[in-house]
């Protein structure tokens, strides 16, 4: 994978132009598409070491879009996998009965949206969207929602692109057999706020900011925040470094009479930081 050092400093110092907005909602709405338009990207980084540690990992992620006249639809999917040899004496190293055995499996997620725009007015759409991931780490055995909702322009120049959308979320949780918790259908308020800014002509930033409501329980808050910096390095490729943080207050398994958070058997925080190179294939 590459250091995020290395990537920052191609991502300044670049020479082509950076890549447009790739989040949900940055198109035009005033703009009609006389001839159909569609784009297709493809994302991967790798890590791998051996030795003293052994472990691998994998992100990748598939992002499309189709235009045409007033309509938009997207399609994102992605996926972390990855295997480490884990000491299972707990003595501090790798033995030789550590590494007589296979890796153990500690990352695996697996998301996919697919979202349908209709452009109205001037600088608003409306959006239907439906989803679903898989992580197991999380508490998650599957995870799927749908989603309606009015997305609008805030501001849009040549430097900066600003979006806010409100909607309705319907999820179904399915936890993993273990956490000995029944599933749960929750419907949740969403607001969102993405922004993209052109930082030079080498260079753009995007960040997406999601808080989820459950409109049964307050105290069931769910934040999502994506930033990523990309740089275009020719007509086909592109390196991108970013950041995912989810937010969870009420995780899988969640035991409100336990007071102290190291207790909880899951986490409420994940973070997810990786350097990818991005292929636009058309």
């Amino acid at each position: 994978m590459f250091a995020a050092p290395v990537a920052l400093a191609l991502a300044l110092a670049g020479s082509a132009q950076a890549a447009e907005p790739e989040f949900a909602g940055t198109d035009d709405p005033t703009q009609e598409f006389d001839e159909p338009e569609t784009d297709l990207s493809a994302e991967a980084g790798y890590a791998m070491a051996s030795g003293n540690v052994e472990y691998w990992l994998l992100s990748s992620a598939v992002n499309g879009g189709h235009r045409w006249q007033k309509n938009k639809l997207g399609l994102v999917l992605g996926a972390n996998v990855g295997r480490s040899r884990v000491d299972q004496a707990g003595d501090g190293f790798l033995g030789p009965d550590d590494r007589a055995i296979d890796m153990a499996e500690t990352t695996r997620r697996y998301a996919g949206d697919l979202r349908y725009d209709r452009f109205i007015g001037e600088k608003s759409s409306l959006y239907a969207l439906v989803g679903a991931f898989v992580d197991p780490f999380a508490g998650y055995d599957l995870r799927s929602h749908e989603q309606v909702g009015y997305s609008r322009i805030l501001a849009d120049s040549d430097s900066v692109h600003l979006v806010a959308e409100v909607g309705v979320d319907y999820a179904q949780e399915n936890y993993m057999d273990d956490l000995g918790e029944d599933n749960q259908q929750i419907i949740a308020a969403r607001v969102m706020v993405g922004a993209a800014w052109t930082v030079n002509e080498n260079a753009k930033l995007e960040e997406t900011i999601e808080v989820y409501e459950n409109v049964l329980d307050a105290s069931d808050v769910r934040v999502l925040n994506t930033i990523g910096l990309s740089a275009k390095l020719s007509d086909v490729f592109s390196l991108k470094l970013s950041h995912s943080l989810s937010f969870d207050n009420v995780p899988p398994g969640f035991d409100p009479d336990i007071e102290t958070y190291s207790d909880l058997e899951l986490r409420r925080l994940d973070q997810i930081t990786t350097a990818t190179l991005v292929a636009s294939v058309f």
